[in-house]
């Protein structure tokens, strides 16, 4: 078989214009080069020739197009390559610009946008989501159907026609970054080092796949090109998840802000024991570090908030409240504004830190001498008693290094020297966070969580709309790369059931920030076990595919984020809309890829209601003004159908294993409480771990029955008999 005939895609030169056809069709055309050079205006650059071969990689076989440019004055040299797989292509930029003499002035690339590859034609009729870098730090959803709007710093596009999909990735390599942008000719994917002096830039610029399902579609475009990067880094689905996380947590930021102190930590932990919430490990955030005029002064901490030394707080935390795992708060550069001149640090270490041209003192940006930085710190840190950390403004690394390295080079080597120390001294549980610029998202060789959306924000009355639309729209892309951190959450707060309900979901950490006194265990017990252990759920939460291009904010449509445990669906309903009112729309079982089964209940968790329905039906629902709901979609059983724990929801996450005989139900669930199943056939008898029980009978839903055995310590095991 011919080798060219295992790809869909082909490119074309047309006079001085290369396009892109795809089954014959155009697909992309007029793709144009232009250049950007210091202290000089655009340049375009013209199609001087084209070749093709054929080849076999790692990826499969492919179909190689190569496309020459050049100025006129033939100083300026850039190929593009593309190779065409069986669905999808992979681009490579190579540009020199050709100095004769060295002893000369020399012409180099721009530091922003050095090379810009711009598609003025896209096929016709298509929806857009794009993910963009809307803040320094985080990255929000924007819809359009108009690819010129597309957004500055766009990281990830997704487009929808009306019979593929199709996914658009840049890549943030070891030296330059690729961006997506709109202008008035079309789509514009700009190439930038951050830094000047480069007289040649060769890097894998971006990966475009095609499929019929975008989550899918997603996540083999991350792992493909996480090959061709160049990076020692991993996707998601290869990371290791920190055990620690899999436990409720605490953190002291929206309890006292820059004002924690030891004795608040520990009166907090005392309200916590006395209401027996299992709060498993608890984070100490920014405010407890020794510092001067917000840079880091030396490695101890507050001496006025923390009069005994971190070890103290630490000690007390473990030993008299219970909490297993204790974590501390630092930023990539020590503290905001980098490490003080004037401390302890910048003499004994001095060799480990890297001062910008702009007079900052930060950890060094290469890996082999900022890891002496990070070890010194880590070790005092473990001696204290500390097991893991969060570590802030990750994206600020661009910023403090700008003109000193590119941007490739400056985040992969603190990423790396970070790591390399976190992995010592932590067994790699970071957490994270302001870090969603590209550079950071493709330079972490190992942490498998971070940071999916902007801060949780208690006192904005409108704040969770934003939160839940970035975070579960961020999860379509970030996802693919980690586990995502969808942030702290207050239960006693005008929006505390949205917000756990979007935690549950989440496939990430679960823990709260409540102040002193305003802990509210109903709005924590449904989404842990006695043992601390958080319900999470298998993969990172994100929107069902008929939301995928449309704004809840805006539209009159619910926002649904679906999630998977133990084989069934888990699907989250917000209304986030801006307006006023109630709003309307349906789920069914194909909101979740993959379900097995012919027939499903679709059970809604506050309710206790259920419908059958077939895989293609669907059920509609209503979502109140600023409300949420909550369903389990759960394949049909004979002669019962369990449901789980109602006092937990996500019910099934309980049940630890189920055999369903020809005339009984048994399960072993994970711990007491009030155990749910269907049934149209009334059971005559019921056992929990041998003893006789009572069986009650919903009397809203006649086929809903229920065994309380909230008093039972430990695994439970049931057994239900129907009648004949």
């Amino acid at each position: 078989m011919n080798k060219r005939s295992y790809t869909m895609f082909q490119f074309q030169q047309n006079h001085n214009e290369l396009q892109c056809r795809l089954n014959n069709k155009t697909f992309l055309s007029e793709i144009q080069v232009s250049i950007n050079l210091e202290n000089q205006s655009l340049q375009n650059l013209e199609l001087k020739t084209s070749e093709e071969s054929a080849g076999e990689d790692h990826l499969g076989f492919y179909t190689e197009y190569r496309s020459s440019y050049s100025d006129n004055d033939d100083t300026v040299f850039t190929k593009l390559r593309f190779r065409c797989y069986a669905s999808s292509i992979t681009a490579f930029v190579d540009a020199d610009v050709k100095n004769e003499e060295l002893f000369k002035k020399q012409v180099f690339f721009s530091p922003q946008r050095a090379i810009n590859i711009t598609i003025n034609n896209l096929m016709e009729d298509y929806e857009i989501m794009a993910n963009y870098q809307h803040k320094e730090w985080w990255t929000r959803p924007f819809f359009t159907d108009n690819i010129q709007e597309i957004p500055e710093r766009t990281q990830s596009l997704l487009l929808r026609t009306e019979k593929e999909y199709y996914h658009l990735l840049p890549v943030c390599d070891e030296v330059v970054r690729t961006d997506l942008s709109g202008t008035k000719d079309g789509l514009q994917i700009s190439i930038s080092p951050f830094h000047g002096g480069y007289n040649h830039i060769s890097t894998f610029a971006f990966i475009l796949g095609t499929g019929n399902n975008p989550y899918s579609l997603v996540n083999e475009n991350v792992k493909k090109a996480i090959t061709l990067c160049g990076q020692s880094i991993m996707s998601r689905e290869e990371k290791k998840y920190p055990e620690i996380l899999d436990y409720l947590g605490w953190c002291s930021w929206d309890a006292f802000y820059h004002e924690v102190n030891e004795e608040g930590i520990l009166t907090k932990a005392e309200e916590l024991k006395q209401k027996k919430l299992p709060v498993k490990w608890m984070m100490i955030d920014d405010g407890w570090s020794e510092v001067e005029n917000r840079k880091l002064y030396s490695f101890d901490a507050d001496q006025e908030k923390f009069p005994q030394g971190l070890a103290n707080t630490v000690s007390s935390l473990k030993n008299d409240f219970g909490v297993n795992w204790v974590g501390v708060w630092h930023t990539l550069a020590g503290y905001w504004e980098g490490i003080s001149p004037n401390g302890p640090l910048a003499k004994s270490l001095d060799k480990h830190l890297f001062t910008a041209k702009n007079g900052s003192l930060i950890p060094s940006p290469k890996a082999e001498d900022g890891f002496g930085f990070w070890h010194a710190w880590h070790s005092k840190l473990k001696k204290d008693g500390i097991d893991f950390v969060k570590v802030d403004s990750q994206s600020a690394i661009s910023n403090f290094t700008v003109n000193n390295q590119s941007v490739g080079e400056a985040a992969s080597g603190a990423h790396t020297a970070l790591e390399a120390s976190c992995s010592l001294h932590f067994d790699n549980t970071v957490i994270n966070c302001m870090g969603m610029a590209e550079e950071n998202i493709w330079h972490r060789p190992y942490s498998a969580v971070s940071r999916n959306s902007d801060d949780f924000v208690p006192q904005e009355e409108r704040g969770f709309k934003e939160h839940a639309l970035q975070n579960a729209y961020n999860s379509l892309y970030h996802g693919a790369f980690y586990w995502g951190d969808w942030d702290m959450y207050w239960t006693k707060n005008h929006d505390d059931l949205q917000n756990m309900i979007l935690r549950v979901v989440s496939g990430g950490p679960i823990y709260f920030s409540d102040a002193v006194d305003q802990t509210n265990p109903d709005m924590v017990w449904p989404l842990i076990y006695k043992d601390g252990k958080i319900i999470r759920c298998e993969q990172p939460g994100v929107p069902t595919e008929d939301c995928l291009f449309i704004d809840p904010t805006q539209a009159k449509k619910p926002l649904k984020i679906w999630n998977q445990c133990k084989g069934a669906g888990v699907i989250a309903a917000f209304n986030i809309n801006e307006g006023t009112g109630s709003i309307q729309g349906s789920i069914g079982p194909n909101d979740v890829p993959n379900l097995v089964g012919e027939s499903f209940i679709i059970f809604d968790v506050f309710t206790k209601k259920h419908v059958v329905v077939s895989k293609d039906e669907r059920m509609n629902i209503k979502i109140e003004e600023n409300g949420t709901s909550l369903y389990l979609i759960i394949p049909v059983e004979k002669p019962f159908t369990p449901i789980g724990l109602l006092n937990k929801l996500i019910c099934n996450d309980g049940i630890v294993k189920v055999w369903n005989l020809d005339k009984e139900l048994k399960v072993t669930l994970r711990e007491g409480g009030v155990f749910a199943f269907l049934s149209k056939e009334t059971p005559v008898k019921a056992t929990v771990n041998g003893e006789l029980v009572l069986i009650h009978q919903d009397s809203a839903n006649e086929q809903l029955f229920t065994i309380d055995c909230q008093d039972v310590e430990g695994e439970v095991f049931l057994e239900i008999k129907k009648g004949h």
